[in-house]
């Protein structure tokens, strides 16, 4: 895509969104520097944005300057060509054969680049590189600059959302600030306004008894909007009071008139124009020998400070954007619920939680996150009916109280309308975002504990999101006995990983059915828990699951894999491949590719001593570009790719098409019952047919008899793995089971 000049003015707003311009150095746009600079073998590289008269480079290595004239320079040229260009010799180049530094230092003769580019194809800046031989790119080459160039985009976005973060969290302090600020004002005008009524008598008032006159200050007549002079009848003020309070001041007078009883007291009046306003009354009475003569006193307007404590208690128990009770707000009524009525009474509590909320304020910003919160906010008031309680607990998560249940099907009733009003779009701007909640739904009675109710309703929305969102899940005590387990297995995996001799690899061999040969073997982690038991991944499957554990454990199974390996093969013990699992979270790393690479090369390894198992739901990963990028340069470079399970998730045919497949595993499952069931022989046959046309591999796992291997042969099957062959071993027995003492291979390798 060529330069458009069109395009210009929005190119720069969109450079200028990213606030990157003349920032301080950053390690990460360094390190990408570095790489491009490394994997391409140049002198020089850059990573330059072009602004409207300049290109200003974030990180260059080879160059002194950290800006350049836009005019006439190899980086505008780029730009201007899309932000692809690549110039073989700048010197027979008749464009660039005078620029100062092809004549000058540092003679740059070749130069190429690849475009930064963002949002609606906008190409805000470059990733070049150059050196001072005349030289071309070779396509991998390219391919690995526009694999930097989007790490660069990448850095660009988190960049970005940290100012966005720092932005909001400056406002969140701010808005405290204030907050604690009125707060203390509110406090000092506390204290002022007391001992200015006592002193100065501002708005005071005066009632002789004994004359039955009443006489005002100049300020309470302001205070009740009326014009400065007489004063009513003192006893058809109380016309001045709210319906509300007239009783309770009535009460105070009567007390001072007759027993001579001061008071203070605030109140609600009505002014002469109809307005209502706080007051704070101060009231003393004098006495003689008859009884009380006079009362004397002073009338504060306090309608400011009602206000201003108002907001700070809507602000400490509401959430502003919503208007919904807060999370502290919510948990008081949901004890003060589970503390009264009778012994069988059954409250409803519905956690929500929006989908892909994230995916809102990433793709179209907090604004129109935000327009979402309010939009799901009031359609839970519309939808959750009259008496429920409904609040924003924070971020895009939100609760529904319903007290006292009239019984369980209106519970269900409920989430039916709470999930159907949430399932239409929310229009925003020319937008339409589309809206999907899960919902956890948890019943308590009368007596339990408020702490516990939420950490269930939490568990079911838990299952709900891990069930595949867009749903309701009732909660059941069984959730909660396996959400504990599963804690307490994380918790111990943690501590395991700490120590990585916690961790071991067995090994399971893989066998050739035609030949009897070893053809590698399985690398399969094994837990030794603190009780000394060894175990397998059926007891802590939740830390292969968890994101962070997944990948500690990843690493650790891959250099455990590599070091075997490089021992096995100093020693002259000819074992094959090595095949590893690799689970989702290894590859949204991003490195995954470069960390095995380099792993075989350190240990010494060529890449065929490798095999790089996955499951199909490592290919239905969102981030599946990601993956096909990795497994296609695993593949590559000589890397064995294996498809695992097969046959038990989805796509499994697009997936041997579109992914560099070596080979395929059937399924535990279908083995079987291969010899009681035509339908898994049928199958079988019908994948080592079709792994056969696409010249694709097959290990058949869980053989288990030899009446099962005798099918296999007669199947076609290249080889198999089970226990009739051998059960995963440690590294020790594997020597003595498939290997002899001086090193000669008891079983030959495939």
């Amino acid at each position: 895509m060529r330069f458009d000049p069109a395009d210009e003015h929005q190119r720069l707003k969109e450079l200028h969104r990213y606030r990157i311009l003349d920032t301080r150095r950053d390690a990460a746009f360094d390190d990408l520097c570095e790489l491009a600079r490394a994997a391409l073998d140049m002198p020089m590289a850059g990573i330059g944005f072009v602004d409207k008269d300049r290109i200003w480079f974030k990180s260059a290595i080879g160059l002194t300057a950290p800006s350049f004239s836009r005019q006439g320079t190899l980086v505008g040229a780029a730009v201007d060509h899309g932000g692809h260009l690549e110039v073989a010799d700048a010197c027979a180049d008749p464009r660039f054969v005078d620029h100062p530094l092809v004549v000058g230092p540092p003679h740059l003769r070749f130069f190429a680049s690849v475009p930064i580019t963002v949002r609606d194809g906008l190409v805000i800046g470059v990733l070049c590189v150059g050196g001072t031989e005349p030289r071309r790119l070779a396509d991998n080459q390219r391919f690995v600059m526009e694999r930097i160039a989007h790490s660069v985009v990448d850095r660009l976005r988190l960049h970005r959302l940290g100012l966005e973060r720092a932005r909001d969290n400056m406002r969140t302090r701010a808005r405290n600030a204030k907050i604690a600020a009125q707060q203390s004002e509110i406090g000092k005008q506390r204290l002022l306004l007391e001992q200015t009524t006592r002193i100065a008598r501002i708005g005071g008032w005066e009632y002789d008894v004994k004359a039955r006159r009443l006489v005002w200050s100049d300020q309470i007549f302001r205070i009740l909007d009326m014009p400065v002079g007489s004063p009513p009848p003192f006893e058809t003020v109380t016309r001045f009071y709210a319906d509300g309070d007239r009783d309770m001041v009535h009460a105070h007078m009567k007390a001072a008139l007759t027993q001579g009883i001061p008071f203070e007291a605030e109140f609600k009046v009505i002014t002469e124009q109809g307005r209502r306003r706080w007051v704070r009354c101060v009231c003393e009475a004098e006495r003689t020998k008859t009884g009380v003569s006079r009362l004397i006193g002073t009338i504060q307007d306090v309608t400011d400070q009602r206000a201003a404590e108002e907001e700070v208690q809507y602000v400490a128990t509401h959430d502003v954007l919503t208007g919904l009770p807060n999370r502290r707000v919510f948990q008081d009524r949901l004890e003060a619920g589970l503390a009264v009525g009778g012994r069988d009474a059954r409250h409803g509590l519905l956690m929500i939680d929006i989908d892909h909320f994230k995916e809102v304020n990433d793709g179209l910003g907090h604004h129109a996150g935000d327009a979402l919160l309010a939009e799901v906010a009031l359609r839970l008031r519309r939808s959750a009916g009259e008496g429920a309680i409904v609040a924003r607990l924070g971020g895009d998560e939100f609760a529904v109280l319903i007290l006292n249940l009239p019984n369980l099907a209106n519970l269900d009733r409920v989430a039916g309308l709470v999930a159907d009003s949430l399932s239409e779009s929310v229009r925003y701007g020319d937008e339409s975002i589309p809206v999907t909640a899960s919902i956890g739904v948890v019943i308590g009675r009368t007596g339990d504990g408020a702490d516990q109710l939420l950490k269930d309703a939490d568990i079911a929305l838990y299952e709900a999101k891990t069930a595949g969102r867009n749903r309701v899940v009732r909660f059941h005590r069984a959730m909660r006995e396996e959400m504990e387990l599963k804690q307490s297995i994380l918790r111990s995996m943690r501590q395991a990983v700490a120590n990585p001799g916690n961790l071991l690899l067995y090994y399971q061999p893989k066998t050739c059915l035609r030949t009897g040969g070893l053809l590698g073997f399985e690398a399969l982690v094994r837990w030794r828990r603190p009780d000394g038991a060894v175990v397998g991944p059926s007891l802590f499957m939740p830390a292969l699951e968890d994101p962070q554990l997944s990948q500690i454990i990843g690493d650790l199974v891959l250099d455990q894999a590599l070091r075997q390996a490089q021992d096995w093969r100093t020693r002259g013990l000819a074992f094959g491949t090595i095949a590893i699992n690799v689970a989702t979270s290894q590859f949204r790393r991003g490195d995954l590719a470069g960390l095995i690479l380099t792993g075989l090369k350190s240990h010494g390894l060529p890449p065929e001593a490798l095999t790089v198992e996955v499951t199909e739901n490592v290919l239905l990963a969102k981030d599946i570009r990601n993956v096909a990028e990795t497994l296609n340069a695993l593949s590559r470079a000589g890397v064995r790719i294996s498809l695992d399970d097969f046959g038990t998730g989805y796509a499994s045919l697009t997936h041997l098409k579109d992914f560099p497949v070596d080979m395929l595993k059937i399924d535990r499952s279908f083995v079987s019952n291969l010899v009681t069931s035509p339908e898994s022989h049928a199958i079988v046959r019908a994948m080592i047919g079709l792994a056969h046309d696409l010249g694709v591999q097959v290990v058949c796992e869980g053989v288990e008899t030899e009446q099962q291997r005798d099918i296999l042969v007669a199947l076609g099957s290249d080889f198999a793995q089970g226990y009739l062959f051998a059960r995963p071993m440690p590294a020790d027995l594997v020597e003595q089971s498939c290997f002899t003492a001086t090193g000669d291979k008891r079983i030959q390798v495939a």
